[in-house]
């Protein structure tokens, strides 16, 4: 008569043996919150959850650098308007000063008042600067890195307006001559043209970062779902492993007592 020295079978035993690992790794997974605690649970799924999460980190900077550019335009969009509100003031007063009651005092006194507007207009478009990038006195382009990849990137535009106000003859404007109200007028049309690029170029950030956002949360999302620990189907694996292993340890203090019994039969 063959009797199993353990009184189970070998399949048995190795399926007992292979209890202690998965409550380990359960144990492994409730703790970390991760499903993927090393390369040899899901290598394939390895890979992909490293790269969603790489995609992830990517969009998160270019959300940054994205934030970055909409703040730098928030300036020089602020500064337009002040300038243009100045503009707006001036022309005020050359309409004041080309009427014919007013004496030559009277108009040194606007002209004095025309002057510091001016002087206030050049401290604006000086000052209108982000991160020591100078934005309206200078023409040329802030190149941002929009994208995880190399070549997302967007262009916004640098304006030179103080050449421009330079080369018009603003900064030298007698409120009194009958063509200061021309140059005043072109003047702000050049400034409603800046502005209404600086607009787009907004509308354009703004899109991107919600482009952004949304790839974000869906790399996010698909990352959870391949790397994150189901807890629920984690504890009820760890509650079955558990129980088989009670089972288990049951069956083999039976199998025990049987082969006690057996022997204790064969030796009388």
């Amino acid at each position: 008569m063959a009797i199993s020295a353990t009184g189970i079978s070998a399949g048995s035993l190795n399926q007992f043996n292979q209890i202690p690992n998965r409550i380990n790794d359960t144990d492994k997974q409730l703790t970390s919150g991760k499903r993927i605690n090393d390369a040899a649970v899901d290598p394939a799924g390895l890979q992909v959850y490293l790269q969603l999460q790489g995609l992830q980190l990517g969009n998160s900077t270019a959300i940054k650098n994205s934030l970055d550019g909409t703040s730098a335009l928030q300036i020089a969009d602020a500064s337009v308007s002040q300038v243009n509100n100045s503009l707006q003031q001036i022309r005020e007063l050359s309409v004041q000063a080309q009427n014919g009651i007013l004496n030559e005092n009277d108009r040194a006194s606007l002209q004095t008042q025309a002057d510091a507007l001016l002087e206030g207009i050049k401290s604006t478009l000086n000052q209108s600067s982000f991160n020591g990038q100078s934005l309206l006195t200078n023409d040329g382009e802030l190149r941002l890195q929009t994208g995880p990849d190399s070549e997302d990137s967007l262009s916004v535009s640098t304006f030179n307006i103080t050449e421009q106000f330079e080369n018009a003859g603003l900064f030298s404007l007698d409120i009194s001559d009958s063509t200061s109200l021309d140059l005043l007028d072109s003047s702000q049309d050049f400034l409603n043209t800046v502005s209404g690029e600086i607009g787009a170029n907004q509308s354009r950030l703004d899109s991107t970062i919600n482009r952004l956002s949304e790839n974000s949360v869906n790399a996010a999302e698909s990352a959870s779902r391949i790397g994150d620990t189901d807890y629920a189907s984690v504890i009820s694996e760890r509650a079955s492993a558990l129980i088989q292993q009670e089972v288990s340890i049951a069956m083999q203090a039976q199998a025990n007592s049987n082969r006690a019994l057996v022997l204790n039969l064969l030796g009388n």
